[in-house]
């Protein structure tokens, strides 16, 4: 087992708030938008194909992966 050990400092900051990028709630949005559409978009998790998972009756239900096997459901 690895232990890690750093000295915090007061001001430190993983992150910036101008510019950080796209959050984990704009990518899965995305991700739910572009199946509802339905279209493939890429994976959330690997940046495969994720493509629509169809229900009988209530349209898309969610997606699955080609290439890493993850679903977003």
């Amino acid at each position: 087992m690895a232990v890690l050990l750093a000295e915090r400092e007061a001001d430190m900051q993983l992150w910036t708030e101008e510019g950080g990028g796209p959050t984990l709630d704009d990518v899965l949005s995305g991700a739910w938008e572009g199946l509802a559409a339905p279209s493939a978009v890429a994976c959330p998790v690997c940046g495969g194909d994720l493509a629509p998972r169809w229900s009988a009756g209530s349209g898309v239900v969610g997606g699955r992966c080609a290439d890493c096997g993850s679903s977003l459901a």
